[in-house]
């Protein structure tokens, strides 16, 4: 073992000085373990209610809502979490089917659909236009994520993250004309599934060494 640890200390110094430092560094980076970091919280493999709402009614946005939705269910299926989401379109009939929605609590939310976890995005700050009136997009936005249980007494119902508030996530997209409201929407489904990404992290595993992946 020693000898054929000692055969291939010599090919490397070998190899370094054919190459030089800069090319054997490139090797020695793509021949080193994958840096995997896991998920920071294992979500249900049973019914799951990604719930999605805004602070601020102005800035619900349903292009966003349904872009970040959309991409956050693809990515968890592609990672292969085993957690069955419930469909948006039963979210929004609950929702309109109660004036008083708005005022429900998240653990009551989840138990009308039946699901044993909501994953909860509040949207503190979304801004697609710079203003009413300039045709320029500046997308961002700043939400908080969190973890409800449903089958837990309603004082130990945030399964995650320690914070109370829930977890910080901020995105943005560069800056860019709008013309039209095409454009705009355009903007919306970016920055949705660009956050969806960054939300993703906290619920899948993934590899420190790659960016973040962001739409085109």
């Amino acid at each position: 073992m020693c000898a054929r640890r000692g055969v291939a200390v010599l090919l490397l110094v070998g190899l370094a000085a054919l190459l030089g430092c800069r090319q054997f560094g490139s090797i020695l980076y793509l021949l080193s373990p994958r840096q995997i970091e896991p998920a920071e919280f294992e979500l249900t493999k049973g019914l799951l209610a990604i719930v999605i709402d805004a602070a601020r009614p102005d800035e619900e946005n349903p292009v966003f809502n349904q872009a970040l939705f959309d991409k956050l269910v693809e990515i968890l299926r592609e990672k292969k979490v085993l957690a069955e989401v419930v469909p948006a379109g039963e979210i929004t009939d609950l929702r309109h089917s109660d004036p008083k929605f708005s005022s429900w609590s998240i653990q009551r939310i989840g138990r009308r659909l039946s699901a044993a976890q909501v994953l909860y995005l509040r949207i503190d700050e979304l801004q697609l236009r710079e203003g009413a009136d300039t045709p320029v997009v500046s997308p961002h936005v700043s939400l908080r994520v969190k973890v409800v249980g449903t089958d837990v007494p309603a004082l130990h119902a945030r399964l995650w993250p320690e914070e109370s508030e829930g977890r910080e996530v901020t995105c943005a997209r560069p800056t860019e004309e709008a013309t039209d409201a095409d454009i705009v929407d355009a903007a919306a489904v970016k920055l949705g599934r660009d956050t969806a990404q960054l939300v993703a992290r906290f619920f899948t595993e993934f590899d420190r060494e790659e960016p973040v992946p962001k739409e085109p």
